[in-house]
């Protein structure tokens, strides 16, 4: 049996190495099987040098790691488009509010001008009573002026009527005398006999007449009393209607005074009625002025928030790109120490943490499975992947798993209320999540003090050259 040429044998270690180079260029790093080499020496010296090359790496990832603690970290997006949109609330308020005072001032606007067109109908209509009412003033004036004529004419009436029952008391004293003259003549007659039989039947006639004249005396007394009484009642009827004639035009010369003074109130409410439709008309250019002003605020603050979401969304979109080249780098490109990894599974939680929030905002969208994972995440399949006792049982490690499955149960609740699309509790839980990354980065902290004194003390030291 012949043995392989040895000039053969270094040609096809070689043929390999250079398949496992090309292979390298293309990114797959696999070491070398020194079992498939003539010369295992040739496997175990490309081994060393994929080791060094790792090794050397180490320094850019740890880099690049400190790098996306400050990328990855997107608070100051987070204040600005919460700024924001809390200030567009603001405005789109302050807008409504402007459109709300503008309709206010215009229905001011018509109850002013209703009220000054209502004053100036009051004005015009007190002028007018006071106008009927001084005529109605000057009627009473005449009426009380031919009320006192009939007055003083029915008081002559009176002295004439009373003239009359004078008149009658002389004719019942001539009546009185002719019945007694009448009398004795019917005396005389008797004594003369036949003679005066003649003269009887003319004292018989005189005593009848005497009598009749007496009775129509007396009527007529009657008559002229009960005229007197009439024409008192009458003189009373007329002073009291004089005297209310009187006091209704002393009244309605106060009531005409009492209309002059109102009509001189509402013409000066009328002037500032004026001056307040005058304001208000300035009150509704100012508010016009403010509502374009609102709309341009309002549309500069839309175009402000599609700016800063558009940052946000670019910020976004640059930190997953460096933290790809990151996680590549230090899964499939370095050999990091145990303390670089704790130091990496760090930022990867503050990636983790920022992404519910631009899930919440829409810079990307997650599924249920990527956020709802703990043990299936590089950090939980570590803590699983962990058999060193000492390392299982220290505080640290305990407390840092129950930090990191609080934090994943925060991110689900955020992520289940943006599907509910209530954005409100979507940040509540997404503030509780950042409180449980902040613990957990505590809990991290202790782990690395922790493995320190385990003797884990090795950690890439990003100040050295690569």
């Amino acid at each position: 049996m012949f043995g392989k040429n040895k000039t053969n044998t270094k040609q096809e270690d070689l043929e390999r190495l250079i398949g496992l180079m090309k292979a390298g260029t293309s990114g797959d790093m696999t070491e070398a099987d020194p079992e498939a080499f003539n010369d295992p020496e040739v496997a175990k010296a490309y081994n060393d040098l994929l080791k060094s090359f790792f090794k050397a790496n180490n320094v850019f990832v740890m880099r690049m790691n400190a790098a996306m603690s400050q990328i990855g970290d997107s608070s100051v997006v987070k204040n600005m488009i919460e700024e924001v949109n809390e200030q567009s609330e603001v405005v789109q308020t302050i807008h409504s509010s402007g459109s709300e005072l503008a309709n206010s001032v215009t229905n001011v606007q018509y109850a002013v001008q209703n009220i000054q067109q209502s004053s100036e109908e009051v004005i015009a209509t007190t002028r007018t009573c006071s106008e009927e009412i001084i005529e109605s003033i000057r009627k009473i004036g005449d009426t009380a002026g031919e009320v006192d004529q009939v007055n003083n004419e029915m008081a002559g009436f009176k002295v004439n009527a009373e003239n009359i029952t004078k008149i009658v008391d002389q004719i019942k004293d001539l009546a009185d005398n002719s019945s007694l003259l009448a009398l004795n003549a019917s005396i005389e007659a008797a004594r003369a006999g036949e003679a005066g039989r003649g003269f009887a039947v003319v004292a018989q006639q005189m005593g009848t007449l005497s009598n009749d004249t007496a009775s129509c005396a007396d009527s007529v007394v009657r008559y002229v009393e009960e005229l007197l009484k009439g024409i008192d009642s009458i003189a009373a009827s007329l002073s009291s209607t004089s005297k209310k004639l009187q006091e209704g035009t002393e009244g309605a010369v106060r009531s005409v005074e009492n209309l002059d003074t109102m009509t001189g109130r509402i013409e000066g409410m009328n002037r500032d009625i004026d001056a307040i439709f005058e304001e208000i008309n300035n009150q509704s250019a100012l508010t016009e002025e403010f509502i374009a002003l609102g709309n341009t605020v309002a549309g500069g603050f839309e175009s402000l928030n599609k700016e800063c979401f558009s940052t946000g969304e670019h910020l976004y979109k640059i930190s997953r790109t460096v933290d790809s080249v990151r996680s590549d780098m230090a899964r499939k490109r370095s050999d990091l120490t145990m303390q670089d990894w704790i130091t990496v599974f760090e930022v990867d939680h503050l990636i983790f943490t920022w992404r519910q929030y631009n899930n919440l905002v829409g810079f990307e969208h997650l599924k249920l499975e990527q956020v709802n994972n703990p043990k299936g995440c590089k950090l939980g399949k570590w803590f699983a992947g962990q058999t060193d006792s000492k390392i299982r049982g220290c505080s640290a490690f305990a407390q840092a798993q129950r930090n990191h499955e609080e934090l994943h149960r925060h991110a689900t609740d955020c992520f289940k209320a943006v599907q509910a699309g209530n954005r409100e509790e979507g940040l509540k839980h997404f503030d509780m999540a950042y409180q449980s990354y902040k613990d957990l980065c505590g809990s991290l902290s202790d782990l690395h003090k922790q493995l320190r004194s385990l003797g884990y003390t090795e950690a890439t030291d990003i100040t050295r050259k690569p």
